[in-house]
């Protein structure tokens, strides 16, 4: 399996990165460390322009990376069928994931705390709202923004709080809102998410 690292490349440093590598080799596994859920929604669509598929996050021991993997051609397959023609369906809204990172200063929480009313009030809501680093703070039942967190609940949007990010800043048994989940298990539901918003 091929391993390398794009954390802190910008999105044409890391493809050219990793165009470069498998330019290299004939590996059809690739390990590729990464920096943040921003850089995984990158590094994803990346990967599959690439011919990649089964690309999943994975955390290992603090690091987080992509893995990926493609089924190499094969000269005697044969060609699929063609698609049958589908009967006209509704169009349907694509589901949106939010990602907030952001830092918890007393301007921010202020900002925050409008945001999320804001989502609060809105006709179309985001389907998932995923809290990392210090913005897990924004979960704690002292926060000014948890009422709106527990609203949002309230009407269905799942807000996931970083299990990792709560514990180490000792605010697990303060949280008034959210689901407490890995990181690895956070970027595979944003993974589902057709349009992702990171804050």
């Amino acid at each position: 399996m091929l391993t390398l690292s794009i954390a802190g490349k910008s999105p044409k440093d890391a493809a050219s990165a990793i165009q470069e590598a498998l330019a290299s080799c004939e590996d059809n596994e690739l390990k590729v460390l990464i920096d943040g859920p921003a850089q995984a929604e990158e590094g994803r669509k990346l990967l599959e322009s690439l011919g990649f598929s089964n690309i999943l996050p994975e955390d290992d021991d603090g690091l987080l990376f992509l893995t990926a993997s493609k089924v190499p051609p094969h000269e005697d397959a044969p060609e699929p069928p063609a698609p049958a023609p589908k009967a006209p369906t509704e169009i349907r809204t694509g589901t949106t994931g939010v990602i907030i990172s952001c830092s918890t200063q007393r301007y921010k929480s202020a900002f925050m705390t409008r945001l999320l009313a804001s989502f609060v009030k809105a006709k179309t809501k985001p389907d998932v709202i995923a809290l990392l680093d210090s913005a897990v703070k924004f979960a704690a039942y002292d926060s000014p923004s948890c009422d709106c967190l527990k609203k949002l609940e309230a009407e269905g949007v799942q807000v996931l709080v970083s299990e990792g990010c709560a514990d180490r800043l000792g605010i697990t048994e303060s949280l008034g809102a959210g689901l407490t989940e890995e990181i690895s298990g956070i970027l595979e539901r944003i993974f589902e998410c057709e349009k992702v918003i990171s804050l």
